[in-house]
């Protein structure tokens, strides 16, 4: 009897150790570092602004530097990976088993002392079933972390490029507001000659105060995208100044629609959380079936003192037994055809999430080639004619042969198909970011 005792002890002391769980901060911080090449902190002091090795703010940020930097600091995202915590909690309670309940009555009126310790047995068995859900559940929450963080890198890229193009924007536009301001004065000269008509000077004059008017809305879009871009990168002071570091155009990937297709398929986390939400439905169903029947063991003591005729018999004695619920009325039938019911949902989410993905990739590489073809063609077709006429231009006001005027319109021209191209890299950036997010993996090179 008491070897039994010990036998049951033993196999629920070692069922109720905590279960290990590969799911924590560090499997997150490595699959980022595997499919984006960038680091993410292992313990975050909330207030505090921590510079990731190899990263100065002083001599501007690159899109990399800035991107490790928000992984670092973002706020949301640093309370993002609380999420894995509560995880892993979930998973050492599923490993838990519950407590032995004691019973006693104390001896009165003739009653004799009795003892009882209930032994949830029903646990040990139930317990595999309970700490495997949970861990696909920790499974499907780290891959999420994973796609929240690619989600960043994707946020932080295109505000880097927003601001990038807004900076560039403004030097442009206000080499355009001069030029219009001196148009607007050569057109009052020529007015004072009578070489134009009045309303010909007064359109120029207005020209000019638009060009003034849009370099100052430039300048304050600006700023709205310099405060954006702070709180991206977890910086609490909207005036601190963050000076961009300049970096090539992306190139031409020779990846596939359907090579890049087979990248999302393969490293996709949304994907992988899906899947996880597939097992945790079918490990659920084993768990809830497990439960149909609950097993306690009893040990019972009892104090005997004596019996009416003066003899006394053993001093006490303890009892093994068991009570269970006849599963006859209630087999968990409704929690059973519940976690039927989600492992159902999750295998259709699953189907509708790689449709999804199929769709998100498809228009996600129509904008990458529309975008480097058009960054292609006014990098290479029109801004170089555009800049050989304002030196011919120049060249012929040098000599004589024509007025300040064409030089000034040639230049305007030039200007704004700088603006243009300006806009389109921009939008190639953006297209490589979003094509790099859609795959859950850099492959595309900013």
């Amino acid at each position: 009897m008491y070897r039994s005792l010990a036998i049951v002890f033993v196999v629920m002391v070692l069922g109720s150790c905590a279960p290990r769980n590969p799911y924590t901060r560090s499997y997150v911080s490595d699959r980022v570092k595997t499919q984006s090449q960038h680091d993410i902190i292992q313990k975050k002091q909330a207030g505090k602004f921590d510079i990731p090795p190899g990263v100065s703010l002083n001599d501007g940020v690159t899109e990399e530097e800035a991107v490790s930097v928000a992984l670092w600091n973002n706020a949301q995202f640093q309370a993002d990976l609380v999420g894995i915590s509560f995880a892993q909690a979930d998973v050492k309670d599923a490993g838990i088993i519950q407590n032995p309940l004691l019973r006693y009555l104390s001896p009165n009126g003739g009653i004799v002392a009795q003892g009882y310790i209930y032994f949830y047995l029903d646990a040990i068995w139930q317990r595999p079933h309970r700490v495997a859900a949970a861990k696909r559940d920790a499974k499907k929450v780290a891959e999420n972390l994973v796609q929240r963080s690619f989600t960043l890198i994707r946020d932080v890229q295109v505000a880097y490029a927003d601001l990038a193009l807004a900076k560039t924007r403004v030097g442009i536009l206000s080499d355009n507001a001069q030029i219009r301001t001196e148009m607007s004065q050569l057109a009052n000269s020529r007015l004072r000659n009578g070489d134009i008509s009045e309303l010909e000077a007064t359109t120029a004059r207005i020209d000019s105060v638009n060009a003034t008017d849009v370099l100052l809305r430039a300048a304050q879009d600006t700023s709205i995208l310099r405060y954006r871009f702070n709180v991206l990168l977890g910086i609490a002071s909207q005036d601190t100044v963050i000076y961009l570091h300049p970096s090539p155009a992306p190139e031409l990937s020779p990846l596939t629609k359907s090579e890049v297709l087979d990248l999302a398929y393969t490293y996709q986390p949304e994907l992988a959380a899906a899947t996880a939400a597939i097992e945790a439905a079918g490990k659920r169903i084993g768990w809830e079936r497990s439960r149909i029947l609950t097993f306690t063991g009893v040990l019972n003591s009892q104090n005997i003192a004596g019996t009416p005729t003066g003899e006394n018999k053993l001093p006490g004695t303890f009892d093994l037994g068991f009570q269970t619920e006849i599963p006859i009325f209630n087999r968990n039938e409704g929690r059973i055809a519940r976690a039927k019911a989600e492992l159902e949902q999750a295998s259709l989410n699953y189907i509708a999430l790689r449709q999804r993905i199929a769709l998100d990739v498809a228009e996600a590489y129509a904008r990458y080639e529309l975008a480097f073809k058009s960054y292609q063609l006014w990098n290479s077709n029109v801004l170089p004619p555009l800049e050989r006429a304002v030196n011919l231009s120049q060249n012929s006001y040098g000599t004589g042969d024509v007025s300040y005027l064409p030089v000034l319109e040639a230049t305007r021209q030039m200007l704004d198909a700088k603006l243009r191209r300006a806009e389109v890299e921009a939008e190639l950036r953006r297209s490589v970011s979003q094509l790099n997010f859609r795959m859950g993996k850099k492959v595309l090179n900013q």
